[in-house]
């Protein structure tokens, strides 16, 4: 198997979709939760149709909307939570006290109407959190390139650690970020996906999960570079990608089933993270195989170019 000869397919694919995701990224708007832009979820169960005693004509999201704004002079976005008794409704903040007294106008059409849970943030401690968000996410990336370099610096030359890991950085950075946050954009703007805590979480988890792939096809390269030297860069490189390629399928896969079968069964509260979890789980493995290590032997070659001339 010659994976290194179709390099320049993996990496014309790739290309196709980071560019894809970077026009997803600046066309479309995230829908930002309250984590981060400030606001109140409310989260209630209404009970059972048979209890219902609303106006005629009217859906139980009219009701809940049109009720929530008349009694908190806020607009609200009512979201069904899984099942067609669970409801969260989104606004700006309110207080405790709005909060309460809607619930008890709202009782006179969902008498069976009960509170679960109730969040509220503020729009400063929103933005904070999107600041800490970004910095986790820096941090984690200069973490990772550090110790790829501390953990690969007996690598024989010709290459060198920094080179391992920089090329896996920019896979997880060009590649895996881009594409998940197009891939994001597309589920907030068509299906009201929010960023929040959860997506962080899933995007931090990625990281991970795509270095360790990374990481054990590149200890296998060190491995073989000891053995054989360095004059058949190109070969080596092929041939430890091929050792360890069933490994990291097998591995993902089994990953995948968990992560499907939670996206499937899981409800409204955690589909969008475990469809993210889903989606980079399979971008990590992608380009662990076919993105980490062409990039590699691209930076080698051209680094034996520039000495040769």
């Amino acid at each position: 198997m010659n994976i290194i000869k179709a390099t320049k397919i993996w990496l014309g694919v790739s290309s196709v979709l980071v560019v894809l995701s970077l026009v997803c990224i600046f066309t479309f708007r995230y829908h930002l939760g309250i984590d981060f832009s400030g606001g109140t979820a409310l989260e209630v169960e209404i009970g059972g149709v048979s209890t219902y005693q609303l106006p005629a004509d009217i859906s139980v999201s009219q009701y809940l909307v049109t009720t929530y704004k008349d009694l908190t002079g806020q607009e609200a976005v009512a979201q069904a939570a899984g099942s067609s008794e669970r409801w969260i409704l989104r606004s700006k903040s309110i207080t405790n006290e709005q909060k309460n007294a809607w619930l008890g106008s709202a009782r006179a059409g969902l008498p069976n109407l009960s509170e679960l849970q109730f969040s509220s943030v503020s729009p400063t401690i929103g933005s904070e959190v999107v600041r800490k968000a970004i910095l986790a996410v820096i941090a984690a990336m200069l973490a990772i390139l550090l110790y790829l370099a501390y953990a690969f610096r007996k690598v024989p030359r010709p290459t060198n650690s920094w080179r391992f890991g920089a090329t896996a950085v920019i896979a997880l950075l060009a590649h895996d970020v881009i594409i998940l946050l197009g891939v994001y954009a597309l589920l907030s703007h068509f299906f009201g996906a929010e960023v929040d805590n959860m997506f962080i979480t899933a995007l931090l988890t990625l990281l991970g999960f795509s270095v360790h792939d990374t990481i054990v096809t590149y200890d296998r390269l060190r491995e073989n570079l000891i053995k054989r030297g360095a004059v058949h860069f190109e070969q080596t490189v092929n041939d430890s990608i091929v050792e360890t390629i069933t490994r990291s399928i097998n591995t993902t896969f089994t990953l995948v089933l968990v992560l499907l079968a939670m996206t499937l069964m899981g409800g409204r509260t955690t589909f969008f993270f475990t469809l993210s979890l889903l989606v980079g789980v399979i971008l990590g493995t992608y380009s662990s195989i076919f993105i980490a290590s062409p990039l590699l032997l691209l930076w080698q070659n051209w680094a034996d170019r520039r000495k040769s001339v």
